[in-house]
């Protein structure tokens, strides 16, 4: 735990300082660990970490996990304690980051020098990477397209596994996203008229974004692993002009997170048509999306069958008592660009700590997951590196 203590100390927000000090002092660790560790700046400014050690023929198993955090933001006066000094609290830790996830960072790394002292044959890297909490631009989206990975034949991402309770999955499906915003335009005039004017802009988009919240759009194929499409209506919205003025404009915004299987044109054609009748002819609709892969990154499910996930289960079983559900994760990680772009088969989530105490005040992490996890990713690796051995 102390090592956890010393990275929720490290500010590392984004926004914010961004991942500098903790790459720097994570590459002073591994230095004193005897853990071969290289920087990897695709983006100026934004360090990745990534830490090889090779003990002989056999498998590539890499763990990851991302070292910068969400901002403390306007949730500051609602921390009950110091989110930058890890105070455990009836067997809780708390801090920024704790689940989401330095804790995680601290225990593969000292997984990796268990591995390092005593592994089986085979290689073992873990990728620390930066920018995950807005986009990934700097971190893993810039690693998988570039030529600075080793050859990696699976991944374990160690990202909080579970929502309520610890360990209470583990994850196959990084979900996808696509942000819209919609505009609805109306008449705008003098409000002492407005049964002349008809309904207004703000009223038109409120029935929109009704419409959108039972919103089911079509799953194409589906996935293997069960996972459901979440749409968030109501994300943003920005409307009217004064008292006095009937408004003719509002823009409200709405997300989809998105399971495999979906194809982008059948759920746009589906956005429009919504749209559209929603507004029933009162209103113009026009629908634009967010830029890059905010408007439309697809998710990506590893095949339940596949060696790493086996594995996975057997160390569970060792070390947690008992095999987990098979899973999608709510929300998207580093999976989508390590999967997708660079073809590593990879698990999206097996980590301590709970994705629902993260990005808010009193995040906070089992301190006995904390050992579980180091323990989890030594016999993980194990399994891995020796089921591949003929």
């Amino acid at each position: 735990m102390d090592f956890t203590r010393t990275l929720v100390a490290i500010d590392s927000q984004n926004p914010g300082v961004g991942e500098r000090e903790i790459v720097a002092h994570l590459r002073e660790v591994c230095a004193t660990f005897g853990l071969p560790a290289r920087v990897v700046e695709p983006v100026a400014g934004r360090p990745n970490l990534v830490v090889t050690v090779d003990r002989g023929p056999g498998r590539h198993l890499a763990l990851s996990g991302h070292v910068d955090t969400k901002p403390v933001g306007d949730a500051r006066d609602q921390w009950h304690t110091d989110p930058f000094e890890l105070t455990v609290v009836d067997g809780d830790a708390y801090g920024l980051g704790s689940s989401d996830m330095k804790g995680a960072v601290a225990a593969m790394l000292l997984a990796m020098r268990r591995f390092a002292e005593d592994g089986p044959s085979g290689s073992l890297s873990l990728v620390l990477t930066a920018d995950e909490e807005q986009g990934s631009a700097a971190g893993a989206q810039a690693l998988a397209a570039g030529t600075s990975m080793p050859q990696i034949d699976a991944m374990v991402i160690c990202e909080p596994s579970g929502i309520t309770e610890p360990w209470e999955a583990m994850h196959l499906v990084s979900r996808g996203i696509c942000c819209f915003e919609i505009d609805i335009r109306t008449a705008q005039g003098h409000s002492g008229l407005s049964p002349a004017l008809g309904r207004n802009a703000v009223l038109v988009a409120a029935d929109v974004l009704r419409a959108f919240e039972s919103f089911q759009p079509t799953v194409s194929e589906p996935g293997r692993v069960p996972c459901d499409v979440t749409v968030n209506s109501g994300m943003l919205a920005e409307g009217g002009v004064a008292f006095g003025t009937w408004p003719g404009l509002c823009t409200v915004g709405v997300e989809l997170r998105l399971v495999p299987g979906m194809d982008r044109d059948v759920v746009r054609a589906e956005i429009q048509s919504l749209a559209e009748e929603a507004a029933k002819g009162a209103a113009g609709v026009d629908v634009r999306y967010r830029p890059g892969s905010l408007g439309w990154m697809p998710a990506v499910e590893l095949d339940p069958g596949h060696d790493v996930v086996a594995a996975s289960q057997r160390a569970a079983r060792r070390v947690l008592g008992g095999a987990l559900a098979v899973r999608g994760y709510p929300g998207g990680t580093d999976a989508s660009y390590f999967m997708r772009d660079a073809g590593i088969p990879t698990v999206t989530s097996l980590g301590p700590g709970w994705l629902s105490v993260a990005h808010g005040p009193n995040e906070r992490v089992g301190v006995g997951q904390l050992s579980q996890a180091v323990d989890l990713y030594e016999a993980l690796t194990g399994e891995y590196l020796r089921s591949g051995v003929s």
